[in-house]
């Protein structure tokens, strides 16, 4: 009995790979970077983070911090709105430095806000070779 060529590759791969064959490798397991432990944050940079966090708990922002482009999108509407949300957290318990990331437009530091009602929250928040808030985020959701 003669078999074609495809009918030959079948049978050798069945008999070389039979059914379930493969069941028993381990799947792929994505494993993620490794994160740095949030670090103390200098008496300067803690006083700007708490700073920054209470007047947005209060809806409001001192302008002269902020790029044009941010002091245009952080209206009083806007501000209330994040106000509502951030007031129900209190006034964090510590604040941590969670990582810093530098480009050639910006320097990006990731605070860790704690909470004594048992969250916390990480404020992101990105500065422009100005000096100026340029960017302002919470990845971590409210």
């Amino acid at each position: 009995m003669s078999f074609p060529i495809v009918g030959r590759a079948l049978i050798a791969a069945l008999i070389a790979f039979p059914a379930g064959a493969f069941a028993a490798s381990p799947a792929p397991v994505a494993t993620a970077m490794p994160t740095p432990a949030p670090t103390a944050l200098s008496p300067k940079r803690l006083a700007f983070a708490r700073s920054l966090f209470a007047n947005l708990q209060a809806g409001k922002i001192e302008s002269t911090l902020f790029d044009a482009r941010m002091n245009e999108l952080l209206k009083p509407t806007v501000l209330s709105g994040l106000a509502k949300k951030l007031e129900t957290l209190g006034s964090p318990t510590a604040i941590l430095d969670a990582g810093d990331h530098t480009t050639p437009s910006y320097r990006v530091t990731d605070y860790l806000l704690r909470f004594s009602v048992g969250h916390s929250l990480i404020m992101r928040v990105a500065i422009d070779t100005k000096g100026k808030i340029a960017g302002l985020f919470f990845p971590n959701g409210l």
